[in-house]
Order: structure tokens, then sequence, then C-alpha cells
């Protein structure tokens, strides 16, 4: 037995289903920034704990809508990507520098420091994704451009 299954009790989760249950607080949250969230995909499961799951996609569809613009879109989509289940997590928000890019997942770590009163984020989000993106065994892949938004991808 891996020493992971014994710890945190790995099971089947259907990760579409998984992000249907986190779009009532994530379109509360889009509405209330005038920003549109949708959801395309289909069943697909991955083994994985029931719960975190559930936490990665929440941090995801967060920063997606918090570092968006007015009028901003957000698109969470469940399918399979070069065989493997993947989450991807697509904006048009504000972007993240290339320089920028390889630090994002450190703990406390904030790209723009003057928008951390406004946005409400700790900077703790994208630390605990990567977190549970190993804890998967899982990749993720981050595609950002400022001004033309972030994709972020998680192959299981």
């Amino acid at each position: 037995m891996d020493r992971k299954d014994s710890e945190l009790h790995f099971t089947e989760v259907d990760l579409y289903e998984t992000v249907s249950e986190c779009m009532e607080v994530l379109s509360v949250n889009a509405k209330q920034r005038n920003v549109t969230i949708e959801l395309e995909g289909k069943t697909s499961i991955v083994c994985g704990n029931k719960d975190m799951p559930k936490e990665l996609v929440e941090n995801l569809g967060q920063n997606a809508i918090r570092y968006n613009n007015p009028n901003g879109k957000v698109k969470i989509s469940v399918g399979t990507i070069d065989g493997q289940v993947a989450l991807t997590v697509k904006d048009n928000g504000i972007g993240i520098p290339a320089s920028e890019q390889q630090r994002i997942f450190e703990r406390f770590y904030r790209v723009d420091k003057s928008r951390s009163k406004a946005t409400g984020g700790t900077g703790l989000g994208l630390a605990i994704v990567k977190h549970i993106v190993e804890i998967h065994d899982a990749k993720i892949e981050l595609d950002s451009a400022p001004g033309v938004g972030t994709t972020i991808s998680v192959l299981f």
C-alpha cells in the first residue's frame, strides 16, 4: 500500500462533479466582481483524496476571478489532454509577467503587492495548489501574458 493512500485515503473522484459542486460559490464571487464564469467538460475520474481536488478548484477559480477585469471571463474545463485527465482554468484577466511566473507557486508570494488589499488574497492559494498537485503526482502547466490572461492546467 502506498503511504499516501493510507494517510490521505485516496479514492476515485469525478473531477467534473467536483468542479460542478464548486461552481455555486465561484459564480457568486464572479458575479460580485462582474466576471462571467462557465464550466465545460465531462465526467473524468482521477485517483485522489476526495477533499483536495475541491480545494484545488476553489483556489484556481478564485484566483481567475480575483485577478480578472470588469466584464472578464473565466472558463473551467474538465476533460483530457494527451490522454491525461485535465482541469483547465482560463481567464482573460491581468495576466502574469514572464519574470514572475516561476515564483507564483511560492508561499506568500504576490506578483503585485499593491493589489493585496484590493483583492484580499494572502499569497497562499497557488502554494496550496502546488502542494495538492504534488500529492496527486500530477503536473501543472501555466500559460500567461500581461493584459491577455492566464491559463493553468493540472494534468492527472
